[in-house]
């Protein structure tokens, strides 16, 4: 009879808590809030890891972390999409990595409740009538409110996330455009496909510009001062891909003078290594002091059904490892 398992879950203890519960194999399935000691002792004889971050800080950061020493590892498994915090050239040579995906659905209604609301500018309508406030009413004459339906929207990155926005999108008549690192196929969600590299071309119509694609050497600071001031003054940036992508200096500067519309902004420059730590800015900028961006701290994605759809695919993952079958979201480096 095959030995059990051992698998160390860190950082998402919702999905340790499915695996405890669901795995079908003989298995130990241990916890780790971070990467602290305690965490480096436990991966020490782990089969399979499932964590974010292998040598390096996750969604893009700069922080260097401490390689476990591992000797039977054969599994690293992100509970994300994104694999850059992986130091790859640190993986094990006999250590398989996959990842997961799943959050598309809650991504891009983020970006549809997002882009209705800097619309309608409905949370403020609603605190200022809690106020007891009728300056917004159409008695009262108040400003009229702007509608989704017809505005010019550019996607970068056609994946998954891409094209579950473009189809809610859809619903609005909105003129959507996708703008991908080659060329695509169009279907019935967008109205053109286009290069990437023809961005400027296109990007004085672009409403709303959402953000995506991988982060990458070719795509950081792929919105920087040059393409920002080509944009329209009421042009609104979304990114739910990397802060990296835009580059900080020049965003900030845009947002605050006033350049372009606004940002809404869920991935950051900055992330707390100690999560339980209060106040912890994401740039080393003020953005939070603006009144044209509204900021979320990576929350999109994080959906209860997000969760139990990653954590079951990490289940089959673990199980067709122990049986020695096709692992599915293989990562290739």
């Amino acid at each position: 009879m095959k030995s059990n398992f051992k698998i160390v879950v860190q950082g998402t203890k919702l999905i340790a808590d499915y695996l405890k519960k669901n795995l079908d194999i003989p298995n130990s399935v241990h916890y780790s809030k971070v990467q602290d000691n305690q965490f480096l002792n436990k991966v020490k004889n782990a089969d399979v890891l499932v964590t974010m971050s292998w040598g390096k800080s996750m969604f893009g950061g700069k922080g260097v972390l401490k390689i476990p020493d591992v000797k039977k590892l054969k599994l690293i498994h992100t509970p994300g999409a994104g694999t850059d915090g992986i130091n790859f050239e640190k993986v094990p040579s006999n250590c398989k990595i996959c990842n997961v995906y799943e959050h598309e659905v809650p991504i891009a209604e983020y970006c549809l409740a997002n882009m209705l609301n800097w619309e309608i500018k409905m949370i403020q309508k609603i605190n200022r009538f809690k106020m007891l406030d009728w300056s917004d009413s159409l008695f009262s004459l108040g400003i009229p409110h702007s509608e989704l339906r017809g505005k010019c929207v550019g996607i970068i990155g056609y994946g998954r996330i891409g094209k579950e926005i473009a189809k809610l999108l859809n619903v609005f008549k909105t003129k959507t455009y996708a703008f991908t690192r080659v060329k695509t196929k169009k279907d019935k969600f967008i109205k053109k496909s286009i290069v990437i590299s023809n961005f400027e071309k296109y990007i004085h119509e672009l409403d709303y510009i959402i953000l995506c694609c991988p982060l990458n050497k070719n795509t950081e600071n792929l919105i920087n001062k040059d393409n920002l001031k080509l944009m329209k003054k009421s042009t609104v940036i979304i990114n739910i891909a990397r802060g990296d992508i835009i580059n900080e200096e020049d965003f900030y500067f845009a947002l605050k003078n006033n350049i372009i519309g606004g940002g809404i902004i869920d991935t950051w420059y900055k992330y707390p290594i100690n999560k339980n730590k209060k106040k912890f800015k994401p740039s080393k900028y003020d953005f939070h002091k603006l009144n044209n961006i509204i900021m979320t701290p990576h929350t999109s994605a994080w959906s209860k059904s997000m969760i139990i759809r990653r954590s079951n695919l990490i289940k089959k993952n673990i199980e067709n490892l122990f049986r020695k079958k096709k692992l599915y979201n293989k990562v290739y480096f």
